[in-house]
């Protein structure tokens, strides 16, 4: 860069240089004739106009490199930027492996998560967040997603630089669905993960027999989570609504928090005011207060707009603090049977909220298990019993 810029000065045709060779010309000039003088005058002219033209040639060549250079040097920041992101970013998850690996087997995994942090709080909105986008669809298999995310560990993470804003157990109702559940961990786990959240994946998944009940999941997996730990937060996570974007918070606030603002298969619209589907959040004296989800919904819908009128009586606002950026991509899966009693259900909804719900919760659990990226609930519902808690009278 210096060797153009020199070079172009030295092509610069000023009064001095044209003046000195101005004076060449004449003393040459003294021993020809007319014809040769001629030749001289067109000769120093056609020198100048080639070193005027080399010189503005040679000064647009300057200005590219020098915007060449512009560039070079950004994009230079940039990749060292990035350098030292990933670099904090991998320190973290090899602290975070050499701190578990180093964990004493006679201490609790309960009294570890909940022991005294006297680390500084992580900084809030967290530093590495990428902001939207689109899902990725890949199905990979486990063993490929726990080799990844390997600072999980039996199901939960916790940072291990900083006290985290708040823990967050995510609880997935599930049945049947072992692909999208591959496309949900490999989404959701990085995107919460740059928030800096302590958190805890619970698949809640429930045999074969009876329709599904996404609504008695949910009160499912917020009893077993609570047992592991004291969550601040818990967030209702459907598998096929999955966020795009990681300013969209997994937290928790005065009012219970709807994630799902613009899904996909609405056209990135919220489809009705009322819509509590797809993501939502709790505090835990939230779901505690509105008894959590009612247990009577047997098949598809009609428990997401129980839980609407339950917070309601409470004198909760559904609230959307994150709402530009709350698109969510949808994951295709087998259309449910829609054909149910829901309807009748729902009428009885504003009255039966308090005698339904956590506070008559009953369910055999088979299996609980802590795999590396989440925590395996496998439970058997009895519609009968569940069914005949109250007299509902479905019939009329």
């Amino acid at each position: 860069m210096p060797h153009a810029t020199v070079l172009s000065l030295s092509l610069l045709p000023p009064v001095s240089r044209v003046s000195s060779m101005g004076l060449s010309a004449k003393k040459i000039a003294g021993g020809c004739e007319g014809t040769c003088l001629i030749g001289l005058l067109i000769s120093a002219t056609l020198i100048y106009a080639l070193n005027l033209k080399f010189y503005h040639s040679i000064s647009k060549i300057h200005g590219n490199m020098q915007n060449l250079s512009d560039i070079i040097q950004q994009t230079l920041s940039q990749t060292l930027s990035q350098r030292v992101i990933w670099k904090e970013l991998i320190h973290d998850r090899n602290s975070n492996n050499t701190l578990e690996h180093n964990m004493n087997p006679n201490i609790t995994l309960d009294h570890d998560r909940n022991s005294k942090n006297t680390l500084g709080s992580c900084s809030w909105p967290p530093k590495y967040l990428h902001g939207r986008e689109k899902l990725n669809r890949t199905v990979f298999d486990l063993e490929d997603l726990n080799q990844v995310f390997t600072f999980m560990k039996d199901g939960h993470y916790k940072p291990t630089n900083c006290t985290p804003k708040q823990s967050v157990a995510i609880i997935v109702p599930y049945r049947d669905r072992e692909p999208q559940m591959k496309i949900f961990l490999n989404n959701v786990i990085p995107r919460i993960y740059r928030q800096q959240l302590e958190f805890g994946i619970y698949i809640v998944e429930q045999t074969s027999g009876v329709p599904f009940n996404r609504g008695m999941l949910s009160n499912i997996g917020f009893k077993e989570a609570m047992l592991d730990m004291k969550y601040d937060c818990i967030v209702i996570h459907d598998l096929d609504i999955l966020p795009e974007d990681d300013r969209n918070f997994y937290t928790c606030d005065v009012n219970p928090i709807h994630m799902a603002v613009k899904v996909e298969q609405f056209k990135y619209n919220l489809p009705y005011e009322g819509f509590a589907g797809g993501v939502t959040t709790f505090s835990k004296l939230q779901y505690e207060k509105i008894n959590g989800f009612s247990n009577q919904y047997f098949g598809w819908g009609g428990e997401d707009d129980d839980l609407f009128t339950r917070m309601k009586k409470n004198n909760y606002s559904l609230i959307r603090p994150f709402e530009e950026f709350g698109h969510c991509g949808s994951v295709k899966h087998q259309q449910a049977n829609k054909k149910n009693d829901r309807l009748k259900i729902l009428k009885y909804a504003h009255k039966i909220w308090q005698k339904d719900g956590l506070n008559n919760l009953q369910y055999n659990l088979l299996i609980k298990r802590l795999k590396p990226l989440y925590v395996w609930i496998y439970v058997n519902i009895d519609m009968v019993n569940v069914r005949k808690s109250l007299d509902l009278k479905l019939n009329k």
